[in-house]
């Protein structure tokens, strides 16, 4: 069964450990296939300056992913999934699914509408598992250099 764990910064090893089983992502997103202690600890105090609520995710004992989330993004005051990744040893057995269906559930419990996220433009892997859980594209931008779509859902 999925459940969720509060993410802190003491647990920052857990975190590099699944950001690193992703080493394609971590090109695409930071431009290194391995990232460092500095990488996390930029992420967590980014997460501060918009109330980002930071979750690891798991099923049984294991930490299979991390989940970061925000309720009242500043610009439009929707809520945005600004991270969500599944350990490379975890993927492609349904966890993903699994885990963001609880996720929509946490966000609609909030009273919350809708859901956004944005994926790298060139993340094709992730725009087909975004879209096949009903987000469809509103714009794109350009996010620290990198072509982004943004995608939306009606909860």
């Amino acid at each position: 069964m999925i459940r969720f764990e509060p993410n802190d910064i003491n647990k920052w090893k857990i975190e590099l450990e699944i950001m690193n089983s992703n080493s394609s992502y971590n090109l695409m997103s930071k431009d290194k296939s391995i990232i460092q202690f500095d990488d996390i600890q930029s992420e967590f105090e980014e997460s501060k300056k918009f109330n980002t609520t930071r979750l690891f995710i798991k099923e049984g004992e294991d930490y299979i992913g991390l989940v970061d989330y925000c309720l009242h993004n500043p610009s439009d005051q929707t809520p945005w999934i600004s991270l969500f990744v599944i350990h490379k040893q975890f993927q492609g057995a349904g966890n993903s699914r699994r885990a963001f269906l609880q996720v929509e559930e946490r966000i609609r419990q909030e009273g919350k509408k809708k859901c956004r996220l944005a994926v790298h433009k060139v993340n094709e892997k992730g725009l087909v598992f975004w879209t096949g859980l009903g987000f469809s594209e509103f714009k794109e931008v350009t996010f620290e250099g990198k072509p982004h779509y943004c995608l939306e859902k009606d909860l």
